[in-house]
């Protein structure tokens, strides 16, 4: 279960999605990815640091938000 780290860059509360820089990733951020109901909106605020887990398969299509911290 491929864990990585990464930077919000945005939150859409109506879709429960996100867009997230990878660390080591500058240029480009994964978007549309998955955020963990249990995670309060309030808390999804743009640079928050966040942890986001590929499942079983490690591929970056199937990407959770599922952490975030300072």
């Amino acid at each position: 279960m491929p864990t990585y780290r990464g930077t919000l860059v945005s939150f859409n509360s109506g879709t429960y999605t996100a867009s997230v820089r990878l660390d080591g990733s500058q240029a480009q951020s994964l978007d549309n990815v998955r955020v963990s109901r249990g995670i309060a909106a309030a808390e999804m605020v743009a640079t928050r640091r966040v942890l986001i887990d590929t499942g079983d398969t490690g591929d970056l299509g199937d990407v959770v938000l599922y952490a975030v911290h300072t």
